[in-house]
């Protein structure tokens, strides 16, 4: 019998923690009130749900290269899938690798075990190094080349909010926010947005004061779970709802929010993380999830999916 990772470990604990939780998050100043009110979603449309690769590891993260194709993070295994769909194993035996980013032939990992940040060069065969000890879950590279990363707290130790990695050093609790899961950069890069696993919030981190940070809105629902996230250059979120088994989109200006797509292996085998990346002239979200799946959600027309430029 395959036993629980740690990061199943952490959904269980969201889903007991969830139950008895009645005080949602607080940052330091003014909460959005957006954050307890019940907005009707809007109409999502249509969209078309794809099966790029299949079979794979319980899959965590994943990252574009820029070439049509991705990385992704597993149980054990860093695997790359090209535009047509073809798998290999870039890396195998790492300690439960995490958020990924790729900055030119450079992919940075996070291992989630030992609590390390690595870097890999793609374009050789030269193991990976480390660049220090950086407990995270989330990970998100800065247009100025520091990285940001979150830690929930559930899988061993104290949530440490947002921490940033800059030229070695990592400042611990950067921003304080609790439960934080993923990350992604505003389109005017003044600001970053996460998500917390249990109680569904939505928060936008300023990057110039990052302890000013305030709840926009949440997802609808008991335990959507949002694990994941990442937004287009129009200034809408994609979060991915692992435990409800969804994706939505999300208004960060009004708190409206509408599933673009549902069923997609809920429960423990939910989506994991969510990116924009091409498919063929135009823009799609891909999606992982831990039943092992990469797929691809083609928008309807009318729906710009242009990502965040960097």
């Amino acid at each position: 019998m395959r036993t629980l990772s740690h990061r199943t470990r952490t959904l269980l604990v969201a889903v007991a923690i969830a139950a008895g939780t009645t005080t949602a998050a607080t940052p330091a100043q003014a909460t959005s009130s957006l954050a307890t009110s019940s907005l009707a979603p809007a109409e999502c449309g249509d969209w078309q749900v794809e099966t790029v690769a299949q079979g794979l590891e319980q899959l965590e993260n994943l990252e574009p290269d820029g070439e049509g194709g991705f990385y992704l993070s597993g149980d054990t295994k860093v695997y790359h899938v090209d535009a047509a769909g073809q798998v290999r194993t870039v890396l195998d035996g790492v300690f439960a690798p995490g958020g990924l980013q790729l900055d030119g032939s450079t992919l940075f990992f996070l291992t989630r075990q030992d609590g390390k940040l690595w870097s890999l060069d793609t374009t050789t065969d030269e193991p990976p190094e480390p660049l220090g000890s950086f407990p995270g879950n989330g990970l998100l590279r800065l247009p100025d080349g520091d990285l940001l990363t979150t830690w929930v707290g559930t899988e061993g130790g104290p949530s440490l909010g947002l921490s940033r990695y800059e030229s070695g050093k990592v400042t611990e609790n950067w921003a304080t926010v609790p439960r934080s899961e993923g990350l992604a950069l505003s389109p005017d890069h003044q600001a970053v947005y996460t998500d917390d696993l249990f109680t569904g919030q939505i928060v936008r981190v300023p990057l110039d004061n990052p302890n000013e940070w305030t709840v926009v809105g949440r997802l609808p629902g008991f335990l959507p779970g949002p694990d994941d996230l990442t937004m287009s250059q129009d200034g809408m979120l994609y979060v991915t709802a692992h435990i409800e088994g969804a994706v939505y989109r999300f208004d960060p200006n009004t708190g409206a929010s509408c599933v673009v797509a549902s069923g997609l292996s809920g429960g423990w085998t939910g989506p994991s993380s969510v990116r924009i990346g091409p498919n063929g002239d135009d823009w799609a979200l891909y999606v992982t999830a831990f039943d092992g799946t990469l797929r691809r959600l083609v928008p309807p027309a009318g729906v710009d999916l242009s990502p965040v430029e960097r």
